[in-house]
């Protein structure tokens, strides 16, 4: 049976993106994401995916950032046996269903509370999937987590969240994970300047209230910005499965990476103890 859900904040829908794109990605014959969770969610909420069915760039992009995102998790708890995850502003995510491969990694899911009581109702929580209804921009939840596991190391996963946040606001974010979460590591995706500067969005934002607030092209600038962050990589987008993004962003653009980093780009950090 569908369930219907109303959304109060406008970010918030925004979930629904990368939900549906995952869930049509699983069904393809050789998906770059299998995602069978997805698959059952998105069938499960009554909505008009077709606003989202000509969003080309979009529907390749979000796969791809989760493709690249699991594997920097999965290396990440291969590498350090006491290993906590933690997936910001996860809307209905399912990187815990995907990778959980190792029984020693916790993961956290942390949203708005109205994402995080609907994720209740349609993912329970596991013995080792827990879930935590907080802001980003709040702190005593990091507080919390490093009480919690003292001795753990922490990989933070942002996935399609900080562009909606002023730059202020993602520098803040940025020093409080960074001065609490030494040996650690922070993943997230930017929009670039070319597309925040001039008002472009996502295609598949196009016909969406929601606004892109801020925009990055320079990995290195967050190393300024915070000192204790050491740039690990910078990544386009379509530097990955070529094939799928058409001939000239696979083939031609993709070619290109500075260029592609003024529209978006995938960032790595370490966090360096101080």
């Amino acid at each position: 049976m569908e369930q219907t859900h109303v959304f109060k904040n406008i970010v918030a829908e925004t979930l629904l993106i990368p939900l549906y794109m995952r869930a049509k990605e699983s069904r393809r014959e050789s998906p770059i994401l299998n995602d069978k969770t997805a698959e059952r969610l998105a069938d499960s909420l009554a909505y008009d995916y077709s606003r989202f069915e000509g969003a080309k760039l979009s529907e390749v992009g979000c796969v791809v950032r989760g493709w690249y995102f699991d594997r920097a998790v999965q290396r990440f708890i291969a590498s350090h046996p006491c290993s906590v995850v933690v997936n910001v502003g996860c809307g209905l995510d399912t990187r815990f269903q995907r990778i959980r491969n190792n029984d020693n990694a916790i993961f956290y899911d942390l949203d708005l509370p109205e994402v995080i009581n609907l994720r209740r109702e349609l993912i329970p929580e596991q013995s080792h999937n827990h879930y935590i209804a907080a802001s980003l921009l709040e702190t005593s939840w990091m507080d919390d987590l490093r009480q919690k596991h003292p001795d753990a190391d922490f990989i933070f996963v942002v996935e399609g969240v900080l562009m909606y946040f002023y730059e202020n606001q993602v520098k803040e974010f940025l020093h409080n994970v960074a001065c609490r979460f030494g040996n650690g590591e922070l993943w997230f995706d930017v929009c670039g300047t070319m597309m925040s500067r001039h008002g472009v969005k996502p295609d598949s934002l196009r016909n969406h209230a929601a606004q892109i607030r801020s925009g990055l092209s320079d990995g290195h600038l967050v190393e300024q910005w915070e000192p204790a962050l050491q740039l690990i990589e910078q990544a386009n987008y379509m530097k990955f499965f070529r094939h799928r993004w058409g001939f000239f962003f696979g083939q031609i653009l993709g070619r290109i990476p500075w260029l592609c980093y003024k529209f978006s780009s995938l960032l790595g950090y370490r966090i360096l103890s101080k």
